[in-house]
């Protein structure tokens, strides 16, 4: 498989009558098979020819839909780029990744109508707009419009594996967000080569945002690839309740949502029988929860395990379409992230994760520095420090720029100390900072652990002081703590949810 076009001619002509995409409308479950799925998407392909689009870039705003997808596709089979954002993001940072993108048209969800009369008067490029949804509306173009041109235009054949097929912005923790250029080949050789099958017709529920590569390629790509039907969770508050609708026997999730269920079952009655337990929560279905965005301590995999969940961790990056290692069902190890994809070859070079193969970014659109510094030496330099064991597992402990480098020369990597005092169940989130040649704890008190033990500033100060006394215990001299900081709010985290490290000292 050398491109998207590929992938979804193949999953379409296989499996025609099964559903690939359910959705919730109100109480009711709604679908649309691939066959379906294929008419919309030769329709919208046929549509953006219509309407003069050839090697464009189309930007898409909205939150998970089967217009999003259907349109995401028939921009990306067809001759034009996709630039998916996120719906989330304020109006004046979506109009400047508009114009960064030099974006032509925009598919726009309805909820995002204010949006409409922004972008014309301050994206000059954009020239066309379609709302995402399936009926007209008089005042605005919709997908129903753009379909309805594609009557008697003859279809587009596609780009080459080698022309870019989306860019996707990463949020970064500072600075300017940068466009990923990722390629045909990149994506389509990612989802091959991502160690994971499934019989046809395997439910998955897809809860992370569309926008994300790894939920762009892992549950929509590589799910299509492999004939499952992807079920939309409309709210991440409704994430538990659909799955007991859905039934989904396999999903995709961070770190933080992992910890959030468990913390549900482990509020459960422990007399209760753990299969019960798991069938209320999951949906009585659930085999198989792929993780990645940030580290996961093997304590919620093995947990997990007790209620017939396997947790199979995974790295990756946007810059690498975006997975590159994985933990197998047949083939894993718990506390390792896997191992590299068979696309892919890592070397390290003072520590650093560095990757090269068919699934590594084009570059940074329009940014030439910053894509030679990050692809150096034809490598693509991750920033992650890690090794890989005797058995070909790879295993991450820290990042280049988040160590701590302590006068003495100790090198110190914050998220080592982060993990095991993130065990602790009183503490919610866990930032380690280098502070007067010394390392200070900075930690926001769990609050529904507060709330259940009815603890207050003074218990939860004296149970925090032990928790650090305990650590420091078992700790050489240089990597103790010195100082703890109990926070009253969270961190500030960016869009992808992780914590701005820049900004854990404000509260």
């Amino acid at each position: 498989m050398n491109n998207i076009r590929e992938i979804w001619d193949s999953a379409y002509t296989k499996y025609a009558e099964i559903p690939a995409v359910k959705w919730l409308v109100k109480k009711d479950i709604e679908s649309r098979t691939y066959s379906e799925l294929n008419d919309d998407i030769v329709s919208i392909r046929k549509g953006l020819k219509a309407e003069g689009f050839e090697n464009a870039h189309i930007s898409l705003i909205g939150t998970a839909s089967v217009s999003w997808i259907g349109a995401y596709l028939g921009i990306t089979t067809g001759n034009n780029v996709a630039v998916p954002l996120d719906a989330g993001l304020p109006a004046e940072d979506l109009v400047a990744l508009l114009n960064d993108s030099d974006a032509e048209a925009l598919f726009l969800a309805p909820k995002g109508k204010a949006l409409i009369d922004i972008v014309k008067a301050e994206c000059p490029k954009i020239r066309k707009i379609w709302l995402l949804q399936e009926e007209t509306e008089e005042g605005f173009d919709t997908v129903a419009d753009l379909k309805a041109k594609a009557e008697g235009v003859q279809d587009v054949s596609g780009r080459s594996s080698e022309e870019v097929a989306t860019l996707i912005y990463t949020s970064g923790t500072t600075g300017k967000s940068k466009g990923v250029m990722l390629t045909q080949l990149n994506l389509a050789q990612n989802v091959v080569s991502v160690p994971y099958s499934a019989e046809p017709g395997c439910t998955l529920l897809s809860v992370l945002p569309i926008h994300h590569a790894f939920c762009l390629v892992m549950d929509w790509l590589k799910g299509f690839s492999l004939g499952a039907t992807v079920c939309i969770n409309d709210s991440f508050m409704h994430m538990v309740r659909n799955m007991g609708i859905f039934k989904p026997e396999v999903m995709l999730m961070v770190p933080l949502m992992i910890e959030t269920i468990y913390k549900r079952l482990s509020a459960v009655d422990p007399s209760l029988p753990k299969a019960a337990v798991a069938a209320n929560v999951f949906g009585g279905n659930l085999r198989i929860i792929f993780t990645g965005g940030a580290h996961l301590d093997p304590f919620y995999i093995e947990k997990l395990a007790e209620y017939g969940v396997q947790v199979l961790e995974g790295y990756g990056m946007s810059e690498c379409s975006p997975v590159i290692s994985s933990n197998d069902p047949e083939d894993y190890k718990i506390g390792s992230i896997g191992k590299p994809l068979s696309n892919v070859k890592v070397r390290f070079v003072d520590g650093e994760i560095q990757v090269q193969g068919s699934s590594v970014m084009k570059g940074y659109y329009k940014m030439h520095a910053e894509t030679a510094e990050t692809l150096a030496d034809g490598w693509l330099h991750t920033g992650d420090k890690g090794y890989i064991d005797e058995d070909g597992f790879l295993f991450i402990n820290g990042r280049v720029k988040n160590l701590i480098i302590l006068s003495n020369g100790e090198n110190i990597s914050p998220e080592e100390i982060e993990n095991k005092l993130g065990l602790n169940p009183l503490v919610g989130e866990v930032v380690v900072t280098g502070e007067n040649n010394g390392l200070t704890a900075r930690i926001y008190p769990d609050q529904d652990v507060v709330r259940a033990k009815g603890l207050d500033d003074d218990n939860i100060k004296t149970a925090l002081d032990a928790l650090i006394k305990e650590y420091n215990q078992k700790q050489p001299t240089y990597r103790q703590i010195i100082s703890l900081v109990i926070r009253q709010n969270p961190f500030h985290r960016n869009a992808t949810g992780k914590i701005v490290r820049a900004d854990a000292t404000l509260d």
